[in-house]
């Protein structure tokens, strides 16, 4: 199918038109984020079941009649790992697609690999091995090729295909339900605004802080995400994680106490020293009882053990029978934590309490039984 390239208010505003009443949409896009905070939306790729088009958000400005299309809930919006494309259509248009079918979140709970590219299941399910040799392209580039276009436009071709096949599969084998919950979840807004609370979690070697050196780096945190919001720049050159963490934890109180920790050049200490140092005595004014606290390490007895080694036992079991990659429901980890008494992990939600959750809690509460019968472990 030929693609429109959509380069103007108008051409827009009339191809949405043209789609208002498809009942199917495949969503990409190509942005660019290796120099900015925000990413560069190069392209927007779009598919119904009628049409195709490339649309230029670099020399369009009016984009409502596409946020029209995304609040159109009669209309199904396909993606595949659309997490990154989602954050980007709510911090560019405010607007989020409704409703939503992730190809491969549905891919994993067919059974099919864990987390499977787009390329690897387009060739599953349609038989096509699509072309790489744009990989690398520079979507900011103008003109873009014949070429360069005709490869973006493969990541949507495929996709109403694979949600029609894949939907039918998920209700045929019951599952379709399962994963309800998981789609709407994407078209939240909340879940894409900025927590400031939770920025710490993210940095590498924060498992070496606690008490006030913790406290220290969930306040760095903070000021560098704002810093690097305000100049549009990667956080990393705002701070690197590895300085923020020295800093967290040596207490910097003067400009010569920073130019003694890791890398941090003269230059930088002039630039930024004043605020950081800032940061550092203000965080020392929070009473402790507001300190962020690391989870709780989940060591187990040898009961306890015991009990998680049979429900990776139950889990292995149930992934077998639904034809599923283990690594695509839950880990050793979160078993741990499971038979500790830590109910809020993902295993215990949605699709995959469905599939494993309710047997493992039904197994801890004495409801189901685990047995060899002729060599061949069951659950009952």
């Amino acid at each position: 199918m030929k693609f429109h390239y959509i380069d103007s208010n108008k051409a827009l505003k009339d191809f949405c038109l043209s789609i208002e009443t498809c009942k199917y949409c495949a969503l990409d896009t190509e942005f660019i984020r290796e120099k900015t905070y925000f990413p560069l939306l190069a392209l927007i790729q779009l598919a119904t079941e009628t049409e195709q088009a490339c649309i230029d958000p670099l020399v369009i400005d009016d984009f409502s009649p596409l946020v029209e299309i995304f609040e159109n809930t009669s209309m199904v919006k396909i993606l595949h790992s659309p997490s990154q494309d989602l954050e980007l259509f709510y911090q560019q248009f405010d607007a989020l697609p409704e409703p939503v079918f992730d190809t491969q979140l549905a891919a994993a709970v067919l059974g099919y690999a864990n987390q499977i590219g787009y390329a690897d299941l387009v060739n599953r399910k349609c038989g096509v091995k699509l072309d790489k040799k744009f990989t690398r392209a520079d979507w900011s580039r103008r003109p873009l090729s014949e070429g360069e276009l005709d490869y973006a436009m493969d990541d949507v071709r495929y996709l109403i295909q694979m949600y029609e096949e894949m939907k039918a599969e998920l209700e045929s084998r019951d599952r379709w339900s399962w994963i309800q919950a998981d789609f709407k979840k994407m078209s939240d807004k909340t879940e894409y605004q900025l927590d400031e609370t939770t920025l710490w979690k993210k940095l590498r070697g924060v498992q070496r802080l606690k008490g006030a050196a913790l406290n220290n780096a969930d306040q760095l945190c903070r000021w560098r995400e704002q810093l690097a919001i305000t100049k549009n720049r990667p956080k990393r050159w705002m701070l690197k994680d590895e300085d923020l963490i020295d800093i967290a934890r040596f207490k910097p109180a003067t400009r010569d106490d920073l130019k003694q920790i890791g890398n941090l050049s003269a230059d930088y200490v002039k630039k930024n020293g004043d605020a950081i140092l800032k940061v550092i005595k203000e965080a020392s004014q929070i009473d402790s009882s507001q300190y962020p606290k690391l989870p709780d390490f989940v060591k187990l007895n040898i009961d306890q053990q015991a009990i998680s080694d049979c429900l990776m036992a139950i889990c292995r079991v149930v992934a077998e029978k639904n034809q599923i990659a283990l690594a695509s429901v839950t880990t050793k980890k979160e078993i741990d934590q499971l038979v500790a008494g830590k109910m809020g992990s993902k295993i215990t939600t949605g699709w995959r309490n469905e599939m494993i959750g309710k047997y493992l809690q039904q197994f801890l509460k004495g409801e189901i039984n685990l047995s060899c019968v002729d060599g061949v472990l069951e659950y009952s």
